[in-house]
């Protein structure tokens, strides 16, 4: 039984080329280079960003990695005004620039801001932790503990067969395209 065209599908094996699974190791590595942006993009050595150094780490491959990562959400390009209004608030002492928790702050809130606007985001992070190889498809056992995390534990006792499978990314998208339409 399909849960989607082939058109759909297609789009969702596209995006999977590139993605990795997520290990410990990944985990750590993408993480670590994230944490070296830091000294990369602070120009000026001060310990402290500006906005416009506030940008370029926003849109670098060391963040983009790490947030891909950890969150299974793609990194969007932000420009020094769309973050701004953002780096007004983190910046609690009002220096101009922002230290490593205010720019922590900075992140958490554009990044909660961007859930806020598409909440199928969410949707689509939380699915890519159970899709152990990234592909945008929960087969198998991946179907099998989605069912037990919404509360199915009976499900641990039967067999999911390998043809059984959800293609949530092309799922989530079709969905955010017919939202979007009704707006």
């Amino acid at each position: 039984m399909a849960l989607v065209s082939s058109r759909q599908r297609v789009l969702c094996r596209a995006d999977a080329g590139a993605a990795q699974p997520m290990t410990l190791v990944n985990l750590i590595s993408a993480l670590a280079k994230a944490s070296s942006a830091w000294e990369k993009y602070d120009k000026d050595r001060n310990g402290t960003l500006s906005l416009k150094e506030c940008e370029d780490i926003f849109n670098s491959e060391e963040i983009c990695e790490a947030v891909e990562m950890v969150t299974n959400m793609h990194c969007k390009h932000y420009t020094a005004a769309d973050l701004e209004p953002y780096f007004k608030r983190a910046d609690g002492d009002r220096s101009g620039t922002l230290s490593r928790s205010e720019f922590l702050a900075l992140y958490l809130a554009v990044a909660t801001e961007r859930v806020k606007k598409n909440p199928l985001l969410l949707a689509e992070a939380l699915l890519g932790f159970i899709d152990k190889d990234k592909n945008g498809v929960l087969e198998g056992s991946e179907v099998k503990a989605l069912l037990t995390i919404l509360g199915f534990a009976p499900v641990l006792l039967m067999p999911i067969p390998g043809f059984v499978k959800i293609e949530y990314k092309a799922i989530l998208r079709s969905l955010g395209a017919s939202l979007e339409g009704r707006k």
